[in-house]
């Protein structure tokens, strides 16, 4: 029976809980003596009277205690109390390892630093004469400020010192020929059910980083016999790694996963010392445990592996353009900058041979002095491209310098002194320039996307760049405005119709225009893009999003989000938006690879990490959205898409307080002027108890309704907050009728579920259909 908050286990106040699993609940506590926090374990009832799981409970508290080191969870107190069993341990903060890379590939310097935190704890355990058994990434646990800690040792045995060969005692009761451990991470020793050593604890450490590495499990068949087959003979397949992977690296993780134990790392001290020279760590130990460690990282580096011969791809050149600095007198002219850097980047984009940074990850170095290394370390290339744009009248200044990561030399540079009408050569200079400096070989193909211009006219350019300004910054009035005149300007220019679709799909759904006319014009935008450039992968991107806001035809707004990817496979956008149309249909899996792929190729993207959260927010896995949200809100606190969808989560785990705050936040960011975050707003005070001032948004929306068009879309949230279902179920109503109901969303969403088994609620989700 779970246990309440404020029940207390000997001097343990139990606060609520953390979670379970199969030998425990495991509740947040605070020490009365100490006056601290902790986690407590609790043997769950169904086991209290089994005398073989409470003594193994008992050993795994005593095995566990017998360790001290960073990198294992430590173990404070065990007791009996009212019949209940239960250990006290450090409170972790944080997630596991699996939930991380669920949420988001980990770039190569913080997959070797997990691998070297994971190998110091088994290491300690080893020393201790205990192997742990069953080492996956559910048992290894990432605290927030990344100290990895190793968890659950209720497989692990202790051998015995000076006992004789093969004697150990176990935490879990075992027979010879018993299979233990988890397959997929098993040794293949284990899989045989044969006595498991430290050795075998360095297989399955070499399955947990291969899956850091290439986001893919090292052993993965559809049954669990034929992945246990596949441990016995078969090599992990051929990956490409995500960027740049030393070979060195590839080297060591082959060298854990080799099929016979007396060839892998004999022991966890050797795997940390390889994995230090791999960071550059100097080798300070001596004596004879130090001398096999660099012998072991020796014969790593120089015996050829048949599985390092299949998984490594380091060599493709690669490139990251940090936005442009405005050295202009007019601060304004910050939009040129930007348009200059964004133009760059969709050429070089272009070209096959080369791996671009997408612009969301190059720009969120913006204004930031960071060192190029730490720069091209995080997003994984090897060259990074800064400049600067100087505009006085009608002359132009533009400087660009190549620079190389790796030693910080200066492989290109150039500056152009042109008159304004001139900035197309330059950026067609630039972008040919960087593609012989890095000895990419050019396809006939690739020169001309390089060189092909959506417009000649420089007026209509100069417009387009503005309204690219003001739409990344969520200014579409703006954009609007910017975009409609570059298209005056030149009624053919394909990337200012895709632009003012985006605009117009954005401005209607948050507010200031009725969503009929946000749709038409969208529609109409996005459809002219596509009749000039038919083959254009923004123009298929902005007709998806039409059907996504407006059109509800989910199926043509699948297939033209595939399409986007099919003409620009590299497309962070179009991934992670077709993850989120997944989410809340029957293919979750899909959804979670499609979005995973946009945070591989946006890595610093807020908008993508957001998107992954809806996976789990469609499941009602709340606690999991909310984990990767705060990721998305760790790359940007002021990033308004995950600001609101946090504060939506939170409010519903009845965090009241912290979704008040952020949606506050988010109504401060943007000046009060998009009635969505409003809704949202009155709608958490609604939830947080907080009457009058859910009361008096609901009054200020419908003040502002008179004088502009506010969508009811919005006003729902308030009424669903103060618990009004007749109200909130009539405005939803409304807003299928006015097209602005974000329809995926009340057909599987959670925060409708209380409204599901009223008859008009469902009478309002038949008309959610194609127009």
């Amino acid at each position: 029976m779970p246990i309440s908050a404020g029940f207390r286990l000997g001097p343990y106040e139990i606060l609520g809980p953390i979670g379970a699993g199969g030998m425990g609940e495991v509740y947040r506590a605070r020490d009365t003596r100490l006056e601290r926090d902790v986690a407590v374990k609790v043997l769950p009832d169904t086991l209290v009277s089994d005398p073989q799981a409470l003594a193994r409970f008992e050993r795994e508290a005593k095995l566990v205690a017998a360790l001290s080191h960073p990198n294992i969870l430590a173990i404070h107190d065990v007791g009996r109390d009212s019949g209940i069993s239960y250990a006290v341990t450090e409170l972790l903060e944080g997630e596991t390892l699996r939930e991380r890379m669920n949420a988001a590939d980990l770039p190569v310097r913080k997959a070797v630093d997990c691998a070297r935190q994971m190998a110091r704890g088994l290491a300690a355990a080893h020393s201790r004469g205990i192997v742990h058994r069953d080492l996956k990434p559910e048992n290894v646990f990432v605290t927030r400020d990344a100290l990895v800690k190793i968890l659950d040792f209720g497989l692990a045995k202790r051998e015995l010192s000076g006992a004789p060969a093969g004697s150990s005692e176990s935490v879990a009761r075992t027979v010879p020929g018993t299979i233990l451990g988890t397959v997929g991470y098993m040794s293949p020793e284990q899989v045989r059910g044969e006595e498991a050593d430290s050795r075998s604890d360095i297989f399955s450490f070499g399955s947990v980083l291969y899956e850091l590495l290439f986001g893919q499990a090292a052993f993965r068949s559809e049954t669990d016999v034929e992945t246990m087959t596949a441990i016995l003979r078969e090599d992990p397949p051929r990956l490409h790694g995500r960027g740049p992977i030393p070979a060195e690296l590839v080297r060591i993780t082959a060298h854990c996963l080799e099929k016979k134990r007396e060839e892998r790392f004999q022991s966890a001290s050797d795997l940390n010392f390889a994995l230090g020279f791999l960071e550059g760590e100097p080798p300070s130990e001596t004596g004879p445990e130090a001398t096999s460690a660099r012998r072991a990282a020796a014969s790593v580096s120089a015996a050829p592996s048949r599985t390092s011969a299949t998984i490594s791809d380091s060599s493709r050149a690669s490139i990251a353009v940090l936005p442009f600095r405005n050295m202009s007198a007019d601060k304004e002219n910050e939009y040129f900058s930007d348009g200059i850097t964004e133009e760059i980047i969709n050429a070089l984009t272009k070209v096959e041979a080369l791996r671009v940074a997408s612009r969301t990850s190059a720009f969120a170095f913006k204004g930031r002095d960071e060192d190029i290394r730490r720069i091209g370390e995080q997003l994984g290339v090897r060259t990074v491209l800064e400049g600067s744009v100087r505009r006085a009248g009608s002359r132009l200044r533009i400087t660009a310098e190549l620079i190389s990561v790796g030693d910080g030399y200066n492989l290109w540079s150039e500056r152009y002194d042109r008159e304004m009408e001139d900035v197309f050569a330059i950026q067609d200079e630039i972008a040919l320039a960087i593609a012989n400096t890095l000895k990419v070989r050019l396809l006939a193909a690739d020169e001309g996307a390089i060189l092909a211009r959506g417009t000649e006219d420089f007026e209509a350019y100069n417009h387009f760049l503005k309204g690219k300004y003001f739409f990344n910054r969520r200014v579409p009035r703006e954009a609007i405005a910017e975009f409609e005149a570059a298209i005056a300007r030149d009624p053919d220019y394909a990337a200012a119709h895709t632009g003012l679709a985006d605009a117009y799909c954005i401005f209607g759904f948050y507010g200031g225009i009725p969503t009929l006319e946000a749709f038409a014009k969208a529609r109409a935008a996005a459809s002219k893009a596509h009749d000039l450039e038919p083959e254009s992968a923004e123009a298929h991107l902005s007709l998806g999003l039409v059907e996504h806001y407006y059109g509800w035809d989910f199926d043509k707004e699948e297939r033209e989000f595939r399409r986007a990817i099919q003409l620009a496979p590299r497309s962070g956008s179009a991934y992670s938006w077709l993850g989120l149309l997944l989410a809340f249909s029957e293919s979750p899996d899909e959804a979670l690879e499609m979005a995973r792929r946009g945070t591989q190729l946006e890595p610093l993207s807020p908008n993508a990490q957001t998107n992954v959260a809806w996976r789990y927010f469609a499941e009602r896995r709340l606690v999991e959205a909310e984990r990767n949200l705060r990721r998305a809100l760790e790359l940007d606190p002021d990033a308004l898409y995950p600001l609101w969808a946090c504060a939506l989560v939170l409010q519903m785990q009845e965090k009241h307080e912290e979704s008040v705050s952020m949606l506050e936040k988010a109504v401060t960011l943007t000046e009060r002027a998009q009635t969505w975050y409003l809704g949202l707003l009155g709608g958490s005070y609604g939830a947080a108890g907080r009457r009058t001032d859910a009361l008096r948004i609901l009054q200020e929306l419908l003040d502002r309704s008179v004088r502009e068009y506010v969508a009811p879309f919005h006003v729902a949230f308030v009424h669903l907050g103060l618990g009004d279902d007749d109200a909130a179920i009539g405005a939803l109503d409304l807003a299928v009728e006015q097209r602005n109901a974000l329809a995926w969303w009340p057909k599987a969403g959670p925060h409708y579920d209380r409204l599901r088994s009223n008859p008009r609620f469902e009478n309002v989700l038949r008309k959610i259909v194609p127009a």
